[in-house]
């Protein structure tokens, strides 16, 4: 005689505990299995097409009060790299004309501190003006030391003079270009953070 099996309450009370406590199946919203779309390049508005070529010149212009200061730096260059003394006899009796000006450097270098505040100037145009005195204080700092600097042996000199000269070219070179695309030159190491700290954030 079969016995009819019966189940037993214990088993089934546990039975309904893993039931309640068990994960449901990860249910993901059908709007998470697509990946967000990403705009391609050719979509993304380009800088050089919203900045009007006026800001572009202007904000390039500021960049001559350091060319004009950081020009001696590089006597050691004009005499040894082939093309740089031609180019140099060239800028050679602007430079002159500058530096016999009274107070001429004075008054361009606070004629352009004006306009880093002045709300009417594009911030393009106010951030360059700024790294470009900020970098003209910088060319002005190792003349400070120049009697201690000339103690030393002449190769570190020139070193030191061709240094200044090189970083202050690059930087202008760079900033120039970037102005010409119409592009912010921000990526100038200390200079370009300095800069945005002075114009603020607008």
């Amino acid at each position: 005689e079969s016995e009819a099996s019966t189940t037993d309450p214990s088993m089934l009370a546990i039975g309904v505990l893993v039931a309640a406590f068990a994960p449901s199946p990860l249910v993901v919203p059908q709007r998470l299995l697509h990946s967000p779309s990403i705009p391609s390049r050719s979509r993304l508005p380009h800088l050089s097409e919203e900045v009007p070529a006026v800001d572009r010149v202007f904000g390039t212009l500021p960049y001559i009060l350091p060319v004009l200061d950081g020009f001696g730096y590089g006597i050691y260059v004009y005499q040894n790299v082939p093309g740089a003394g031609e180019v140099a006899g060239v800028i050679a009796p602007l430079v002159a004309l500058f530096q016999s000006l009274p107070f001429a450097g004075i008054v361009l270098f606070i004629g352009l501190s004006l306009f880093t505040r002045n709300a009417g100037l594009s911030r393009m145009v106010r951030f360059n003006i700024q790294q470009a005195l900020l970098l003209d204080i910088a060319l002005i700092i190792p003349g400070l030391f120049s009697p201690v600097t000339s103690l030393l042996p002449l190769e570190l000199q020139i070193i030191g003079t061709n240094f200044v000269f090189y970083v202050c070219v690059f930087t202008v070179i760079y900033s120039a270009w970037s102005n010409a695309q119409g592009e912010l030159p921000d990526q100038v190491p200390v200079l370009s953070e300095a800069a945005m700290m002075q114009i603020g954030p607008y």
